[in-house]
């Protein structure tokens, strides 16, 4: 069998704008090839507009044919329009043009066109595009420029803002451009324009919002609004045009009056910069996105309506990938200053926990602004304490290193702070582990920039007649005056392994005596990894350093093989006896700790990775993990992220071969679908045996399927019984 890689989630979640139903009720966004609805007012996912290959470049609700629509476009061309009423795919077009850049449906009553812009010759090109009639009228417009952004004011112009220019065209006429430039200082960074009048607004990198009347004149007249103080990065305007929106690094949204600047309101404090802004047709609700991977619905007080949350894209993923056992969950790096919890189940947040308990400090004009990151991460074994650590290195001022111990409080469904500990070790934190069993003594071990390790126990004390459990640092460790970097423990927690330079050291916890020092007068690379085996092989030490992979037998003191190899992550699989290596090439070799015969290699793990590295990566068992008939990889695949905030998982299940598309109905999952044979099958087969589990469905999938869906697409009650009803059993051992 075939070890695939599969996406599972991640990626830019709010590329572009998102569009609310002309009733307001919906809001749709385009999430890489398809296009997801949610309900505006609780955030839930009602729909997934499937069919289009590629990525899409732009999308739009727009009526045809007297029903709501969609209709989006991907950057080879391929047009794909859907009725939102059934989720049915009305047709499937291509627009003979290559390298499409830009598409927006040009809002009419009988026609269907589009304004795309595409690449041609080196330059960037403007036309009409009738879909229906597959005609086009191309305007004597061309930009030298990947970086401009475009908008259109309904069916009279639209206008393009790139460098220091404006240009402003009417539909009607292919030959004339209106050209408007500002200072050499500034340059432009966004633009939107009236829905009725023909005033346009910029942004630009200095801050400015700059209102534009008389655009088809020679001598527009110009008005300033300047709050931010960052490029601006959106604008919106309301329905009617009397006020607009306007947000960027702040992290802060601004909504202006058009004819008073001095009027304005704030919405402070969002968790990441302000990426699009889209306003419903009623002005009922404003939807922003931010770049943290979300979108916020809000209403016309700007108060919040719901939430619509995706992986959370954070600045970095310094903490690597960390499995939490008790929730089957991915923790990792969220927003700034904050972890989450990430299900491979079902895709979905589970819950953030803010570590640093600060508000994100934006940069300023000339000044970058350091804020506090969580740089490590650890899950005790029951998953019932995580122990973070948090940093600030900042040039000018003094370092801050802060490790904290929290204790998963079920009252609150969320972690608590139990223990706060101030630079626990000088300058930083290397690594941090737990030791893998639910022993009732518990321990923990840090390994610092000190050249020092120190044990960690979890001890009583009373405090005001109240007996209370906190962490103590009781035991410390240190050899040679070397430094030290990685740290791991045995199977049963008895002895835990920490590297110091080229040399790797075992140690009793509990007394911190040296049991063992490893080390090879030849190869005398620093490193930077350690992992003991497990199972049969649990006396068996891997160490990892930036040029070899290396086997120690702690029974004879004595390496067992050795290979050069560039490591870049290091991480053993909870389940079986195997370990996996990513290198600094992307290549994956995954091998049993006793050979060094690999169990599973690939040289490459995605496709044109010399563009990206892995940042962190981990085994994650399934719920058949306890089975040893499936293979490795059927019950604990690999899942790591890439630099550009993509999450993958090697040994995915294929999910083409899960759910079948209806060659009717595009969109997978809808009601109706289910009702459509699939597939015919072949009696002259035999037929497989069939084993009969029921799982119980926690998000109440089926249930919600039924209740969330279109009147008009609902089958009768009795044709979904069974399923209803199988939903909700629980499996039993």
């Amino acid at each position: 069998m075939e070890v695939k890689v599969g996406f599972k989630a991640g990626g830019s979640f709010v590329e572009l704008p998102p569009q609310f139903s002309h009733s307001s009720e919906n809001v749709y966004v385009a999430w890489r090839n398809k296009i997801l609805g949610y309900n505006s007012k609780t955030g839930i996912l009602f729909a997934e507009f499937k069919g289009v290959k590629n990525h899409i470049v732009g999308f739009g609700v727009h009526y045809y044919d007297s029903h709501e629509c969609i209709t989006a476009c991907s950057y080879t061309g391929e047009v794909v329009t859907w009725k939102v009423v059934t989720y049915f795919k009305i047709f499937n077009k291509k627009i003979k043009k290559d390298k499409i850049v830009t598409f927006h449906i040009i809002p009419s009553e009988g026609d269907l066109k589009a304004l795309i812009s595409f690449k041609d010759t080196g330059a960037v090109c403007f036309c009409v595009y009738d879909l229906l009639e597959e005609t086009n009228q191309q305007y004597n417009l061309k930009i030298n420029s990947n970086q401009f952004h475009i908008d259109f004011c309904g069916s009279k112009y639209f206008a393009i803002v790139h460098g220091r220019v404006l240009n402003v065209v009417m539909y009607k006429n292919l030959l004339k451009t209106y050209n408007h430039c500002i200072e050499q200082s500034r340059e432009f960074t966004r633009v939107a324009c009236h829905p009725d009048e023909k005033i346009i607004l910029t942004g630009d990198n200095t801050g400015r919002v700059v209102a534009w009347q008389k655009i088809f004149s020679n001598e527009p007249s110009q008005a300033v609004f300047h709050w931010h103080t960052l490029p601006v990065r959106c604008l919106g305007f309301s329905t009617i045009g009397s006020h607009f929106y306007s947000g960027g690094n702040e992290s802060v949204l601004v909504r202006w009056q058009l004819h008073n600047p001095l009027e304005k309101k704030f919405l402070p404090r969002l968790p990441s910069t302000i990426a699009q802004i889209s306003v419903s047709t009623n002005n009922k609700f404003i939807a922003v996105s931010t770049e943290d991977n979300a979108v916020r619905i809000l209403d016309s007080k700007l108060d919040s309506v719901s939430l619509i949350q995706h992986l959370v894209i954070g600045d970095n993923f310094q903490t690597g990938i960390v499995y939490d056992p008790r929730t089957r969950a991915l923790v990792m790096n969220g927003n700034v200053g904050q972890v989450q919890f990430y299900s491979t189940n079902d895709n979905s947040l589970l819950y953030n926990v803010d570590v640093v308990g600060q508000n994100k400090i934006s940069s300023e004009r000339n000044c970058n602004i350091e804020n506090t990151q969580v740089s490590k991460i650890a899950v005790s074994k029951n998953g019932l304490w995580m122990v973070t650590v948090e940093s600030r290195d900042d040039p000018e001022f003094s370092h801050e290193l802060r490790m904290k111990f929290w204790k998963f409080d079920f009252r609150k469904q969320n972690f608590k702070l139990n223990t706060a500990v101030e630079n626990p070790h000088e300058n930083y934190i290397n690594s941090i582990a737990f030791p893998p069993t639910d022993s009732k003594e518990l321990k923990f071990v840090s390994v610092g920039g000190d050249k020092k390790f120190y044990v960690w126990f979890l001890t009583e004390t009373e405090n005001v007649g109240t007996k209370t459990e906190i962490w103590k640092g009781l035991r410390v460790g240190y050899y040679h005056d070397l430094p030290c970097r990685a740290v791991s423990f045995s199977t049963d927690g008895s002895l835990v392994a920490v590297s110091f330079d080229s040399i790797v050291t075992t140690w009793v916890p509990d007394s911190c005596q040296l049991k063992c020092s490893l080390g090879h007068p030849i190869f005398k690379k620093q490193i930077t990894q350690v992992e003991f085996g497990t199972s049969n092989q649990c006396h068996l030490l891997v160490a990892a350093s930036d040029e070899r992979l290396s086997v120690w037998n702690l029974l004879t003191l004595t390496m067992m093989w050795t290979v050069p190899v560039h490591v870049s992550l290091l991480m053993a699989d909870p389940v079986t006896a195997n370990m996996a290596i990513i290198t600094k090439e992307n290549a994956i070799f995954v091998f049993a700790p006793n050979s060094p015969e690999p169990v599973f290699s690939s040289m490459t793990l995605l496709k044109h990775t010399h563009h990206r590295t892995i940042c962190g990566a981990a085994f994650v068992p399934t719920k058949y993990s306890n089975d040893i008939r499936l293979r490795w990889f059927q019950r604990s695949p690999i899942y790591f992220i890439d630099d550009k905030k993509v999450l993958y998982c090697l040994g995915a299940e294929d999910e083409s071969v899960v759910a079948t598309p209806s060659k009717i109905d595009e969109v997978t999952g809808s009601l109706f679908s289910m009702t459509i044979p699939q597939a015919q099958s072949d009696k002259s087969k035999g037929k497989e045996p069939v084993q009969h589990l029921y799982e119980k469905d926690v998000g109440r999938k089926i249930l919600k399927k039924y209740l969330e869906a279109p009147i008009q697409t609902m089958i009768p009650i009795r044709l979904m019984c069974g399923s209803l009803l199988r939903s909700m059993v629980l499996q039993r051992d």
